[in-house]
């Protein structure tokens, strides 16, 4: 499960942190003020900067929040800023999520999914990844920097909906 943190409230693009509470992994959604990001951290690891909107905001406080933190970036390489942040759908405070392993964040307002890879990490689909989580090389990269997925992890939503990821990765 993953339990989502208001870091800041800006109207257009909030930033969330997502921790998972089985790991203890942090992922910071969309940020806009680095130094926000880091107080709500305290001494804790950031261990992932999601980007699902593409602003002057966002990419350059990504790009500091990478070189205070060391934590990747992940975003799709066609990324714009007409995309509708995923965070606009998050509520503060809220724990998300389906299922032990297989975590799946499904929020059906702009036809949005969100994947939370097992222990593994974050991953979202819909309007960022337009034609489905596996058809695009640049998704399928962004899974395999995750790491390891567990071999019960499964497609929620689309023309796969219920197959196993792995397999379709290797398309």
């Amino acid at each position: 499960m993953l339990h989502t943190t208001l870091i800041s409230a800006h109207p257009e693009t909030p930033t969330y942190l997502l921790t998972c509470t089985h790991t203890l992994q942090r992922t910071v959604i969309d940020p806009i003020h680095p130094t926000a990001v880091q107080d709500s951290l305290g001494s804790q690891h950031l261990d992932l900067i999601l980007l699902t909107t593409a602003t002057e905001l966002t990419l350059a406080a990504a790009e500091i929040l990478h070189h205070r933190t060391g934590a990747p970036i992940l975003s799709s390489n066609t990324l714009n800023g007409t995309a509708l942040p995923v965070a606009r759908y998050l509520t503060d405070g809220e724990v998300v999520g389906l299922g032990p392993l297989a975590q799946t964040i499904y929020i059906p307002e702009g036809d949005i999914m969100c994947y939370a890879l097992g222990s593994e990490g974050l991953l979202f689909g819909g309007p960022l990844f337009a034609t489905g989580v596996t058809k695009h090389k640049a998704n399928r990269t962004a899974i395999a920097k995750l790491g390891i997925l567990p071999t019960d992890t499964t497609v929620h939503g689309g023309g796969t909906s219920g197959l196993p990821l792995g397999p379709l990765l290797e398309k």
